[in-house]
Parts: C-alpha cells; sequence; structure tokens
C-alpha cells in the first residue's frame, strides 16, 4: 500500500499503474488487446500521453535551442605563440673592436648597476695608432709655429713651440727655421748686392752725364767763337768743320750715356720688382703651408678623438642595471673578435611584455586595445589559471617563419606578472614560453551552425 502511495507522486509511474488496473479490470489479456480493431482498442486501451508530453519535451527543448542560436553569442579568439620579454629588451654586451681579455668581473646571474664595468680588454694595435697619431700632431703643431713665425720680420724671436713638445723635436724645428732663415737671408742678399751695383753704375751714369753736359757746353761755346771768326775770315774753314764734328760727337756720347741711364734705372726697377715677388712666393708658401698643417691637424685630432673614443671602450659597462646571463668568455688572455657578443644583460625592475607572432590569416581582425588572455607553458592553465593583458602593438610587416610562413610580430602588455604558484606570487622571467587568446569580436551560434553550408552554397554549381 505504502509503495503504491509512493508511486502516486510520479506522474510516469501514475500512467503506468492506470493502463495496468484498466488492463486487469476489463479482463481482458493483452493478446485479445491485439486482436481487437482499432476503434475498439482506442476506447479500451487509450493512448499513453507520455509519447505526446516527449514530443512536446522534444520541440520545446529544440525550439530554445535554436532562439538560443539565433540569440546566443560566442566569443571570437586569435591563437598566438611568443615569449615573455622585458618592455626594454635584453642588452647584448658587445666590443666595438678587437681585444685580449684582461680581466672578467663579473659572472652569470650577477646584478648589476648601470655603468659598472663588465670586462676589462686590452686593445690590439690601438696604443700603437694613438701613439703614432700624437707623433704626428707634435710635428704638425710644430711645423705651424716654424711656418707662423717664418710669416714675421724676425722668424727666430717670434718661433714658439707647443709647451708639450720635446726638446729634440724643438731643436730641430729651430734647426729648420734658421735654414730657412739663412736661405731667404742669402737671396735677399745677393738682390741688395745686385741693386748696389746698379745704383753705382746708375751713380757713374749720372757723373757721366753732367761731365758730357759741360763738356757739350764749352764745346758750344768754341764753336760759337770760331763761327764768329770764320765769318770775318779771320780762320780757315777747316777749323771750323772740325769743331762742329766734335760738337756732333759730344752730341752722340751725350744720348748713349742717357740711354745707359734709361737701362739702369730700369734694372733698378726690375730688381725691385724680383725682390717683392721673391718675398711675395715665400709669403705665400708659408702660408699654404700654415694652412695645410692646420687641415692635417684637425684630421690627427679627429683621429685622435676615435683612437681615445676606442680606447675608452675597451672597458665594457652596463647600460643600465640588471642580471648578467649568458656570459661567453672565461678566459683570462683569450682574444674577442668585433661585435662578438659577450654576455646578455637583463634589464631589472621593467615591466615585462609579451613578444607574439600572430597568424597571417587572424592579423585582420586584431586591433590593439584588444582583450588578451595569456596562458603560460611553464605553468599550466588548468592548475594555476591564467593572466589577463591587451594588445599593446603590431607590426605592419610580415616576418617569415620556418614552421609557420609569414607572421606579424606583436607586443602584448600584462595586467599583472605574477601567477599565485602553490600559493605564493611568482614573477615570470624572460624567455618564458606563452600562448595567447586574443579577443578579436562576438559571433552569434547559428552562423558557426550555418557557416559550413554558407561555404557549400558559394562553392557549388562551380567547374573549378
Amino acid at each position: 500500500m505504502k509503495l503504491m502511495q509512493y508511486l502516486v507522486k510520479f506522474p510516469l509511474l501514475n500512467a503506468v499503474k492506470r493502463r495496468w488496473q484498466h488492463s486487469v479490470s476489463s479482463g481482458r489479456t493483452r493478446d485479445e488487446y491485439d486482436f481487437l480493431p482499432a476503434y475498439l482498442d482506442i476506447v479500451e486501451r487509450p493512448v499513453a500521453p507520455m509519447a505526446r508530453r516527449t514530443a512536446w519535451f522534444l520541440a520545446l527543448t529544440l525550439l530554445l535551442v535554436l532562439a538560443w542560436s539565433i540569440v546566443g553569442r560566442l566569443d571570437i579568439h586569435a591563437s598566438a605563440h611568443g615569449k615573455v620579454i622585458v618592455s626594454e629588451h635584453s642588452k647584448v654586451i658587445q666590443p666595438l673592436d678587437p681585444g685580449v681579455v684582461a680581466s672578467i668581473n663579473v659572472r652569470d646571474g650577477d646584478r648589476v648597476t648601470a655603468g659598472q664595468v663588465l670586462i676589462e680588454l686590452n686593445p690590439i694595435g690601438i696604443d700603437a695608432e694613438l701613439g703614432n697619431v700624437n707623433q704626428q700632431l707634435i710635428h704638425r703643431e710644430l711645423e705651424v709655429a716654424r711656418m707662423m713665425a717664418l710669416l714675421t720680420d724676425n722668424p727666430l724671436a717670434h718661433f714658439t713651440p707647443p709647451r708639450r713638445s720635446p726638446n729634440g723635436l724643438v731643436m730641430t724645428a729651430n734647426s729648420l727655421l734658421a735654414k730657412e732663415n739663412d736661405e731667404v737671408n742669402a737671396e735677399l742678399a745677393r738682390q741688395d748686392s745686385e741693386q748696389a751695383v746698379n745704383q753705382a753704375q746708375i751713380q757713374a751714369g749720372i757723373t757721366n752725364i753732367i761731365h758730357q753736359e759741360a763738356l757739350m757746353k764749352n764745346i758750344h761755346q768754341r764753336l760759337q767763337a770760331l763761327q764768329t771768326l770764320a765769318k770775318s775770315k779771320s780762320i780757315a774753314a777747316v777749323e771750323l768743320l772740325v769743331q762742329e764734328r766734335e760738337w756732333l760727337n759730344a752730341g752722340a756720347d751725350a744720348g748713349r750715356l742717357a740711354s745707359e741711364q734709361a737701362i739702369l734705372q730700369a734694372k733698378a726697377r726690375q730688381l725691385m720688382q724680383t725682390r717683392l715677388h721673391y718675398l711675395a712666393e715665400k709669403q705665400r708658401s708659408y702660408q699654404e703651408q700654415l694652412n695645410k698643417a692646420h687641415e692635417i691637424i684637425n684630421q690627427l685630432r679627429q683621429e685622435q678623438i676615435k683612437l681615445r673614443d676606442k680606447q675608452r671602450q675597451q672597458s665594457l659597462r652596463a647600460p643600465v642595471a640588471g642580471v648578467i646571463q649568458q656570459l661567453a668568455v672565461h678566459t683570462l688572455g683569450g682574444v674577442v673578435t668585433s661585435a662578438q657578443p659577450l654576455m646578455v644583460l637583463v634589464p631589472e625592475n621593467h615591466q615585462l611584455e609579451l613578444d607574439v607572432m600572430i597568424l597571417n590569416k587572424d592579423v585582420g581582425f586584431v586591433l590593439p586595445g584588444q582583450a588578451v588572455e595569456v596562458k603560460v607553458d611553464s605553468f599550466p592553465y588548468t592548475r594555476f589559471g591564467t593572466l589577463s593583458g591587451e594588445v599593446k602593438h603590431i607590426s605592419r610587416d610580415a616576418m617569415e617563419d620556418q614552421q609557420q610562413g609569414l607572421v606579424f610580430p606583436a607586443r602584448i602588455r600584462l595586467n599583472s606578472d605574477t601567477l599565485t604558484i602553490e600559493g605564493k606570487p611568482v614573477r615570470l622571467s624572460a624567455g618564458m614560453a606563452v600562448s595567447v587568446e586574443i579577443k578579436t569580436g562576438r559571433r552569434r551560434v547559428i552562423d558557426y551552425l550555418l557557416s559550413p553550408l554558407q561555404q557549400y552554397q558559394s562553392e557549388a554549381m562551380r567547374e573549378r
């Protein structure tokens, strides 16, 4: 009795109960019901309502699923893989020029401060080059001082060598200056001698001209006297002719002396021009040598700055504070080449970011600012959860990946860079591999269901 009361509480069991009671009260067996006419079978044994209810339930469920597929939306994600990096990137420490390792001041895992000396190198050949440049610079500076002295009236008195010049080089420069000055003075003395001879000849010519003028005056007076006597027939005509000839000869001598004097005056002017030209040529030569020396000095000083800079760069210093990793040099006296990676410096106390590669098929839907879910390969997300972030930057150009083909580098900013591991916060480290899912939008469920049909429809009725 209690069992029957308990079964009444369940509609399905209650319907089975009533059907059983009806079959018992009618006194017919199951085989008898099977051979009854259809209308009597319906009257005697009506259809159970469970089938109708089940059909209604399935129809209602299908309707609800259809409505949910039309109204409901699912997130669209673009998956990408990458690694954890420091926002400022790791710094690769490299030498500018070859050198020999003199000291190694750090080891893997050491924390260093900005400006701290990491490795010191002995330069190969830089000291010799710098010494050669310094020597040439001293020679050129002494040459400048010598040329500037030669441009003055008294070179030996105005020669002022640089303070740092060695005494031996100063003495050599003094000797060159004295030799050049002696050559100039000797040439000027020779020209002065020629001018003195010329002036003496000019003075002698002037004296001869004065004497010739006096002689001609005397001859002219005698000629006038003889002409007077000849008119009175006091002398013979021959004597007058002789005196006239003497007058003519004296005039010719006077003309010759005047011509010689003109030649001597022209030579005097030529000697003066020669002297001025010689002095001007020397001044021009000294000035050209001075300008060239200044130009070479400027070049040598630039080379000196470069070599000193290279010399300073032999002490490799930390550009930022951080942690030393991947130290590649361990032997004192070892030779390193130019641009050889010696170690990697990971900046400390800088924000961590993700460097991921977005597939070519997804890059058109990924935009800066979109939400990102981050799964760290080192910590299974099913146990330790995930991190959140957002897209910071997407490259405008693709790069070739051997496995994935063309991919677009992107930068992900993390909202938090720590995970709770066994109850303790653990910060991510640079280099950890990660997988990210970028939320690019939402899509209706029915679109997922109909997309294969739409694809088949668009591709149907085609030859190729």
